[in-house]
């Protein structure tokens, strides 16, 4: 565990300024701008709207922002691959904490953003106490990070394919790459959707209607959280960890080639 944190640590130290720039670069848009429009316009009514909707654009720049973060962080040690080959840590490791270290500073952003959208609003459309708010914000943050979590193991696969195919046809492998990608993300969402998904993982249901009460009410929409399928859940998570486990050890054999 020490080990693990020290990777923590380099990274952080690598970095950090990612964070602190795309947290500035996010207050600037979400923020300051509307407000500037509002001080240059005396007429503009709409500064909480157009908050929200910059916050919104916000958090989709900052999942393409984390994923240049990880990807920037990952080409930096395949470029000097003496810090692995050398490193006393696995390279599911060095992998491991690039992926901790994403997700967590994607979840500190996404907190932020999300904090200053629903504070905009929370008068207008969120009826609900402190704590209600809250859990709605830490849910929020949660399914996000959960979503960005699959596409960091989903890209670190398709990183190895395409360090796996550079090797026999050059550059050219990033085309073969982004078709393998597109295919298989096509094929997942039909699968995903279709009857036979639903007869193998919808069972051992859990209803979660229940808790709708501890969050606040919408007025704009009803907040829905149905059910949750323990078969699906579990199947889920040992696929992630099943395919975080194929993409380091081909990244090894390509690393170690």
């Amino acid at each position: 565990m020490k080990q693990f944190a020290g990777l923590l640590k380099k990274e952080w130290v690598l970095y950090r300024v990612w964070l602190f720039g795309g947290i500035f670069i996010g207050v600037m848009l979400s923020v300051v701008v509307p407000y500037l429009i509002r001080r240059l316009n005396d007429e503009f009514t709409m500064e909480n709207q157009m908050t929200v909707a910059f916050s919104i654009l916000v958090l989709v720049l900052g999942g393409f922002f984390s994923i240049l973060q990880f990807l920037a962080s990952m080409r930096h040690d395949l470029k000097n691959k003496e810090i692995w080959l050398h490193s006393t840590s696995s390279i599911a490791q060095l992998v491991g904490a690039k992926i901790v270290f994403s997700i967590i500073g994607y979840a500190i952003f996404n907190f932020i953003f999300i904090s200053i959208a629903i504070y905009k609003v929370k008068d207008e459309i969120i009826i609900g106490n402190f704590a209600q708010i809250l859990l709605l914000l830490l849910f929020f943050v949660a399914i996000i990070v959960i979503l960005q979590l699959m596409i960091f193991v989903i890209m670190l696969l398709f990183l190895a394919l395409n360090l796996q195919m550079k090797h026999f046809i050059g550059s050219f492998s990033i085309v073969i790459t982004m078709v393998a990608f597109f295919i298989s993300m096509n094929e997942w969402v039909k699968f995903t959707g279709s009857k036979l998904y639903d007869n193998i993982f919808h069972h051992v249901e859990i209803s979660l209607t229940g808790l709708e009460q501890f969050f606040p009410k919408l007025l704009t929409m009803k907040l829905e959280l149905g059910s949750l399928y323990v078969v699906e859940e579990v199947a889920g998570t040992i696929m992630i960890v099943f395919l975080f486990i194929i993409a380091t050890k081909w990244l090894e054999k390509v690393v170690l080639r």
